[in-house]
């Protein structure tokens, strides 16, 4: 790791690794700390077989962390190999990334590259606006949300006094693994670091995947929506999803079936929501912050006796080929890719039956 903040002056190089102590020790010093950091990961790599030492070229120079682990090769996920490669639906898309951390725009930028987007990048909010202002063509803006000139939050309101949500969608960025609100500004996705490709691509498969000639036809020949289905099929149904748009999405495809469901936004939250009241259907997204889809599925078969479990649907973006094995593995009972097609859900829920007495 290297940054270029204070540095170090050599004559205090040899305080770092040690317990309890900091290269500035005065009680009027101006960065707080405990002074373990350094000692517990130094001792975590001589742990994995490996060491961990600094060199800085002094004072205002700033300085580089080096360290060496022992591992094994991880195993190649054959399922998500296709997201290093191009996706058409993605190709050409420009993207505004502002965030202050170098390695974290490069990430991205590598990340959207490799779909076939083209990437601009910045660490100052305020030459963003400026872009923005003179009218350069982003197809969407990637915010980082703790930023010292201006968090993603006000950014972004400043960004939607310029372009409003559908000529300029918005995405943030943070590390906090909770969703941001303010201002009125309505995010069209919220990514959680550290980034995981598939979450990235869940969200812009939501924005940009469109309908192609053979979704249209498909569409022609799926079943008319039945308005009065919660009639016939009476369900109470939890929806866990983070992303807003989805939400939206989701509850507004099942009101058109009659239903009106109850939304979680996380893992957790799904796991309170069936603590409060049973539910018949929790339909569950894969990723979500704090605690994911796979996870929260596996908790809630422990906790519940299998009479009062509900049927678990799982929604995931529709790129992932070995994803429907691993839903099922957590024990998820049935699997619909998103974006969310009628037809999909429609067979999802009819193969639901209802447990709970709506009302009860």
């Amino acid at each position: 790791m290297r940054d270029t903040g204070i540095g170090i002056p050599p004559e205090r190089m040899g305080r770092l690794f040690q317990s309890f102590s900091q290269v500035d020790a005065s009680t009027t010093r101006k960065y707080g700390g405990t002074g373990l950091g350094l000692a517990i990961s130094r001792r975590l790599a001589e742990l994995m077989g490996g060491s961990m030492w600094v060199e800085s070229a002094g004072a205002g120079q700033g300085t580089t962390f080096f360290f060496t682990l022992a591992a094994e090769p991880a195993a190649a996920l054959k399922s998500r190999m296709h997201l290093s490669s191009e996706q058409p639906e993605l190709r050409g898309k420009r993207v505004l990334i502002v965030d202050d951390n170098a390695t974290n725009r490069r990430i991205l930028t590598l990340q959207l590259e490799r779909w076939g987007m083209r990437s601009f990048d910045t660490s100052a909010p305020h030459e963003a606006l400026e872009w923005v202002r003179r009218g350069d063509p982003f197809d969407l803006a990637i915010l980082d949300m703790n930023m010292p000139e201006m968090d993603g939050v006000a950014l972004a309101s400043a960004i939607r006094t310029l372009r409003d949500s559908t000529a300029l969608p918005l995405i943030l960025f943070s590390s906090l693994g909770r969703r941001e609100t303010g201002d009125g500004v309505e995010f069209a996705a919220y990514l959680y670091k550290p980034l995981k490709p598939s979450q990235l691509f869940d969200a812009l498969a939501t924005l940009f995947v469109k309908e192609t000639p053979s979704t249209r036809s498909a569409a022609a020949a799926q079943p008319q929506i039945d308005a009065h289905m919660a009639e016939r099929l009476p369900l109470r149904i939890l929806l866990a999803e983070d992303n807003a748009v989805n939400q939206k999405l989701g509850l507004r495809l099942l009101s058109q079936f009659g239903y009106r469901a109850d939304v979680a936004a996380n893992g957790l939250e799904a796991i309170e929501a069936l603590r409060r009241q049973p539910y018949d259907v929790v339909l569950m997204d894969v990723q979500m912050p704090e605690l994911d889809g796979l996870e929260a599925t596996r908790q809630i078969r422990q906790i519940w006796p299998a009479a009062q479990q509900p049927r678990i649907i799982a929604m995931t973006a529709n790129a992932m080929e070995g994803d429907r094995e691993l839903c099922l593995q957590a024990g998820m009972d049935d699997y619909i890719s998103k974006p969310i097609r009628i037809h999909d859900l429609i067979g999802a829920l009819e193969r639901c039956q209802p447990r709970v007495a709506i009302g009860a």
